[in-house]
C-alpha cells in the first residue's frame, strides 16, 4: 500500500504544485468576477441607437416616443430594485419597508408614475441613503439605448414609402452620416397610409442592416400594437386611462410545494436553490472535473509510455499498483479545486462577506446530503472514466494514437447532452429514468434528479448495476493496462479483446 500512495502523492504533486495549476487556482475566482464586471460594462456601454420614423398614417411616432421613454424608466426602476436589494444593511433595515415607490416591487405603469411623482431616482437615493451598507456606491441607472431623430429636410412629408426608403438607404448602410448625427441611422420605421394595426391593413416597414439586436425592434413592435389596442378599445367604450389600468393588472402567484412543512408550504428562493440551481450545478461541475482529470490521466500515461518512464517505475512497482496510484492521485487532483471553492464560499459565509444568495448556497450545500452523494457518485463516474482513460493511454504512443479511441468515447459519453434538458425539467420522467439506469450515464442522471425525491428502489438498483458495470470495466481495462503498458507497439483494435480477456 505504501508504494500505491507514493505512487498517488507523486501523481497528485506533479500537477497540484505545478505553476499552471496554482496560477488557474488563482485566476478561475478572478475570471468569474471580471466576466461579471464586464457583462456590467458591456452594459453600461452600449451605443445609443439612433433612429427615424416615416409616419404616413399619423399617430405612430408620438406612440414609438412614448413606448422608448416606458422602455427606460422600466430599466431604470428594474436596477434600481436591484441595487436597493444588494446594497441595503439588512441588519438596520428591508428594503419591503421603504415608501411603496421606492421598495422593490413589480414595474407597473402605475409604479412608474408614482415613482417620478416622488422626485425620481434622486428621491429614491436620499431615502435609502441611511440604510446603506458602508462604502456602498451610489446608483446609477443604465443609459438610454435609443433616440429618434427628426426626419424635416432629409424626406419631405409627399414622399412616398418608396421614395422614403431609397433617400435613407445610404445613411443605414453608413455611407453617410444623418444630420444632426455623428453616425449613420441604426434603423428606419416605414409606416404606409393604410396601416392600421390590423390585418385588414398594410404592414408597418423596420429597416435596419444590424440583425444581430433586436431590442428596437421589439420596441416598436410593442408601441405599434399598444396603438393598435387603444384605438380598438376606443371602439368599444374605452378611455386611455382604462386600459392603462387594466394593461397594469399584474395578478400575484405565491408558489407553495406539498412537501414542505416549514412556512406552510411557501416556496422560497433557498428552495428554488435546493431543487433547481445545485442540481444543475453540481452536475456540470462533475461532468467537467471528470473529464479534465480524465485527460490528465490520458496525457500523463501517454507521456510517461512515450519517455520510457514507465518501464523505471515499473522496476520498483507492480503495474496493479502504477495504475492504483494514478488513479488515486489523479482523483485527488480532481477534488482539489471544488474544495477549495466550496471552503473558500464557507469561509466567506460565515464571516458575514458575500450576499444572501451566497449564504442560502453554503447552507443548502453544507446542511443536506448534497456533498455527500456528489463525492459518491464522483468517484463512482471517475472509476467508469478513468479507467477507459487509463487503458487508452496504455496503448497510444501519442496524442494522435489516442485521438483515435476518444473520438468513439466522446461521442459516447456526450450523448445524452440533448436529453438533460428534459431530465432537468422532468426529473421523474421516462428519459430520466432510462438515462438512469444506463451504467455510464447513472452519476450525472441521479444528480439530475436527486432534489426530486425519485424513487428510491430505482436509484438503489441503478446504483448497483453501475457498481457492477464499473468493476467489470474495471477488471478487464485493468487487464489491457498491464499487458499494453510496456509494449513498444501499441496493440491493433481486434487485439483488444484479447488482451482484455487474457490480460497478455
Amino acid at each position: 500500500m505504501r508504494s500505491v500512495l507514493l505512487i498517488a502523492w507523486r501523481e497528485y504533486k506533479q500537477y497540484v504544485l505545478s505553476r499552471g495549476f496554482l496560477i488557474f487556482m488563482i485566476s478561475f475566482p478572478l475570471l468569474i468576477g471580471l466576466g461579471g464586471a464586464a457583462m456590467t460594462f458591456l452594459e453600461t456601454s452600449r451605443p445609443l441607437r439612433h433612429f427615424v420614423v416615416f409616419d404616413e398614417a399619423g399617430g405612430y411616432v408620438e406612440a414609438i416616443d412614448r413606448e422608448i421613454a416606458a422602455r427606460h424608466e422600466t430599466s431604470v426602476i428594474a436596477a434600481w430594485d436591484a441595487y436597493v436589494s444588494a446594497t441595503i444593511d439588512k441588519t438596520k433595515f428591508a428594503a419591503e419597508d421603504l415608501p411603496d415607490p421606492f421598495a422593490p416591487a413589480a414595474v407597473t405603469r402605475a409604479r412608474q408614475e408614482a415613482f417620478n411623482a416622488a422626485g425620481g431616482v434622486e428621491a429614491a437615493q436620499d431615502a435609502v441613503n441611511t440604510y446603506l451598507k458602508s462604502g456602498a456606491p451610489p446608483f446609477i441607472g443604465p443609459k438610454r439605448q435609443f433616440e429618434r431623430l427628426d426626419l424635416s429636410g432629409v424626406v419631405g412629408e409627399e414622399a412616398t414609402i418608396a421614395e422614403a426608403a431609397e433617400t435613407l438607404r445610404p445613411y443605414l448602410l453608413g455611407e453617410k452620416n444623418f444630420p444632426r448625427s455623428s453616425h449613420g441611422l441604426f434603423a428606419a420605421i416605414l409606416i404606409p397610409e393604410n396601416y392600421t394595426g390590423g390585418e385588414d391593413g398594410a404592414e408597418a416597414q423596420y429597416w435596419s442592416a444590424n440583425l444581430t439586436d433586436p431590442a428596437l425592434e421589439i420596441t416598436v413592435s410593442r408601441a405599434l400594437s399598444s396603438t393598435a389596442r387603444r384605438k380598438m378599445s376606443e371602439s368599444f367604450g374605452l378611455t386611455p386611462g382604462q386600459l392603462d389600468a387594466i394593461a397594469d393588472v399584474d395578478a400575484p402567484v405565491q408558489a407553495f410545494r406539498p412537501d414542505k412543512n416549514e412556512g406552510g408550504g411557501e416556496l422560497e428562493e433557498v428552495d428554488r436553490l435546493r431543487s433547481a440551481f445545485i442540481p444543475a450545478a453540481m452536475t456540470y461541475m462533475l461532468l467537467v472535473v471528470i473529464f479534465g482529470v480524465g485527460n490528465l490521466l490520458l496525457t500523463n500515461t501517454i507521456e510517461e509510455r512515450s519517455n520510457k518512464i514507465v518501464e523505471i517505475l515499473l522496476s520498483s512497482v507492480t503495474a496493479n499498483q502504477l495504475m492504483l496510484g494514478k488513479l488515486i492521485g489523479i482523483a485527488a487532483v480532481g477534488l482539489t479545486m471544488p474544495t477549495v471553492f466550496a471552503l473558500g464560499g464557507l469561509t466567506l459565509a460565515l464571516s458575514g462577506g458575500g450576499d444572501e444568495t451566497l449564504r442560502d448556497l453554503v447552507g443548502v450545500l453544507f446542511n443536506s446530503w448534497f456533498l455527500p452523494i456528489y463525492l459518491f457518485y464522483f468517484f463512482c463516474a471517475y472509476a467508469i472514466f478513468a479507467m477507459i482513460f487509463l487503458a487508452i493511454g496504455a496503448i497510444s504512443n501519442s496524442l494522435q494514437d489516442a485521438q483515435s479511441y476518444m473520438g468513439p468515447v466522446m461521442l459516447l459519453v456526450f450523448a445524452p447532452l440533448p436529453f438533460m434538458v428534459m431530465v432537468f425539467q422532468n426529473p421523474n420522467g421516462l428519459i430520466a429514468s432510462i438515462l438512469t439506469w444506463i451504467p455510464i450515464y447513472t452519476p450525472y442522471a441521479v444528480m439530475m434528479r436527486i432534489a426530486a425525491d425519485p424513487p428510491i428502489g430505482e436509484i438503489i438498483g441503478a446504483t448497483s448495476l453501475m457498481l457492477a458495470f464499473a468493476i467489470i470495466l474495471a477488471r478487464f481495462m485493468g487487464r489491457i493496462f498491464r499487458a499494453a503498458i510496456l509494449q513498444s507497439a501499441p496493440p491493433k483494435a481486434k487485439d483488444l479483446i484479447k488482451l482484455a480477456r487474457s490480460g497478455g
